[in-house]
């Protein structure tokens, strides 16, 4: 899974993130406190991120067990200006698509600037529904 997945991120190519993601998957977000649910919801999320807002992905490292994975990476965030580390928790389903992805960024700032930016881009009802 993450031999797809790095890639698809460093490149900022969203639609083979997307590729990655099962039809159900659950995607976490530090500044939600519900996830998003669905392909769709989870779509629309990386999208408008690797749209701009999260730019210059570079994968650093990746840590693959046997029923989750770990994606590490350092990015530049629109609005922050440092480099932000963030962390991707992976979990698939038994066809190998990424059913559960949780997704973590540091430092606090970066985190900040990315969901300010994010919040500009969704506006409006949260995609998958929730609040």
């Amino acid at each position: 899974m993450l031999v797809q997945l790095g890639p698809a991120l460093e490149a900022a190519d969203a639609a083979a993130v997307v590729e990655t993601l099962a039809d159900d998957v659950t995607l976490r977000v530090a500044v939600h406190d519900e996830p998003f649910e669905g392909r769709a919801a989870a779509a629309q999320v990386l999208g408008a991120v690797l749209d701009g807002p999260l730019h210059d992905i570079e994968v650093t490292e990746t840590i693959d067990g046997d029923d989750a994975a770990v994606l590490m990476f350092g990015a530049r965030v629109s609005g922050y200006s440092g480099r932000g580390d963030g962390l991707l928790v992976v979990r698939t389903d038994p066809s190998e698509k990424i059913s559960d992805l949780t997704v973590f960024l540091r430092p606090l700032a970066a985190l900040q600037a990315l969901a300010g930016e994010m919040g500009r881009r969704l506006g409006g009802p949260r995609p998958g529904g929730g609040s």
